[in-house]
């Protein structure tokens, strides 16, 4: 795509406003979104496998990680996404709640982690707003 295509094609994009279902939809189709936090060492963000389970975010951690330090009964917030680049497209699903850790099965959809070695814990982000955004692509 040349430049002067390029910029034609940004002038006919919106950034559209997902409803809460289709946010839900859009976040299972994802292996992989980010854990986010206000910590001791402040700000932090950090990649993780996940599953949902009805309203909630299911996040396998270790008794030794940040996670399980600073998460338990602590405001999260956790974003999936979709990027294409070479369409200038995407979305991205923006979730808020609260952190919770707990031991033994979850009792429905568990993370398929990608790490090696024994992850106790279970961070259940108690999902209390949702909300997403896509890019569209020109028609």
């Amino acid at each position: 795509m040349s430049s002067q295509q390029q910029r034609e094609s940004v002038t006919t994009r919106r950034l559209v406003d997902l409803e809460v279902d289709e946010c839900w939809t859009l976040a299972v189709t994802r292996p992989v979104g980010r854990l986010a936090w206000c910590g001791a060492q402040g700000p932090t963000v950090l990649p993780v496998n996940f599953a949902v389970n009805g309203t909630n975010v299911l996040v396998r951690t270790t008794a030794y990680s940040e996670v399980s330090r600073e998460c338990d009964d602590s405001p999260v917030a956790f974003e999936i996404d979709d990027i294409d680049t070479e369409n200038r497209a995407g979305w991205s699903v923006l979730m808020r709640g609260r952190g919770h850790l707990e031991y033994g099965p979850a009792g429905g959809q568990e993370p398929d982690v990608w790490l090696s070695g024994p992850r106790s814990l279970r961070l259940r982000i108690e999902v209390t707003e949702v909300t997403g955004r896509r890019v569209t692509t020109p028609e």
